[in-house]
């Protein structure tokens, strides 16, 4: 019994020991800061942070900006068809010091319409004919999707996320014009 006690004892001193170590900033700690891997290749951000140095700082925390997408359109080729597309001018977000994984574009309709995937880069720009003609959907009767002059209104949602799984989001609707037999 005395020798767990001269044990627990000595743990307990050596223990006060390394916290006041680390309190004063005389201990940096390595440490893997981000680490991504794509089948054989792996980047990692690693570095020493000293405890309690304000000097030797942990790197900046990672931010995601916003999406650009401006111009978001909905156009009828043929005027004697219901057939329609959407497309936007172009797609753009950039994330910093993170690489961006991943934007995707949904229709409300259709669910989940484009994924577009990043490869070791920090921004990621899609320009309208990455994506073809656009989505096609239907143009819609005169005044279905709530405005008289046009026709269905389609709500759409832009999502971004980065290597550190922050993300960024855009929604949004377009109006089409309307299918006039």
């Amino acid at each position: 019994m005395r020798v767990a006690k001269v044990v627990l004892g000595m743990c307990m001193a050596a223990a006060t020991l390394i916290a006041v170590e680390i309190a004063t900033g005389q201990v940096t700690l390595p440490g893997v800061f981000s680490r991504e891997q794509q089948g054989e290749s792996v980047r990692e951000i690693t570095g020493d942070s000293p405890a309690g140095s304000p000097d030797k700082a942990a790197p900046n925390a990672p931010a995601i900006g916003f999406i650009d997408s401006p111009s978001a359109t909905c156009y009828q080729p043929n005027p004697n068809q219901d057939i329609c597309y959407i497309n936007w001018y172009y797609l753009s977000v950039s994330a910093g010091p993170n690489y961006m994984i991943t934007m995707t574009v949904a229709l409300n309709q259709y669910g989940t319409l484009a994924n577009v995937n990043g490869f070791f880069q920090t921004s990621m720009y899609i320009p309208y004919n990455m994506l073809g003609q656009g989505f096609r959907v239907p143009c819609g009767s005169l005044g279905a999707g709530g405005n008289p002059q046009l026709g269905n209104a389609y709500a759409y949602t832009i999502r971004a996320r980065d290597s550190s799984s922050l993300s960024s989001a855009n929604y949004g609707s377009v109006y089409c014009p309307a299918y006039i037999p």
